[in-house]
């Protein structure tokens, strides 16, 4: 019998998911190619395997720098560099090249905000 959450998963995500690995076999984790696998992948992803990744990605961010109207937590680039241990400059380029590949797959890049109304935390 099917795990109860494996009974929801688009069939998309599972050809997703194995060109992913073969792309990971083929060129590394880190090349470009396989990056884009893996954002295809997750995009198929069904939510609750999204909210797993969100939550296990917390330990990567540092706290949020404030939140939006809603309520939603915002992160500062500056802040993320730092608290990975990285320059502002590789931060600021590897986002712009995640940007650039989702934009070249047809993916939302909307968690990206620019100049957003942030409220800072007191």
């Amino acid at each position: 019998m099917k795990n109860n959450n494996q009974q929801h998963i688009n069939p998309e995500f599972f050809k997703a998911f194995d060109h992913y690995k073969a792309m990971v076999k083929q060129f590394g984790e880190e090349h470009p190619i396989a990056m884009q696998a893996f954002m295809l992948a997750f995009e198929y992803s069904p939510q609750w395997m999204k909210d797993e990744a969100y939550a296990m990605a917390e330990e990567y961010l540092p706290k949020p720098s404030g939140y939006l109207d809603n309520g939603e937590p915002v992160y500062n680039l500056q802040d993320i560099a730092k608290h990975n241990g990285v320059p502002f400059e590789q931060a600021e380029q590897d986002l712009l090249q995640m940007m650039q590949q989702r934009k070249e797959l047809g993916l939302s890049t909307d968690g990206v905000l620019i100049n957003a109304v942030v409220h800072k935390i007191q």
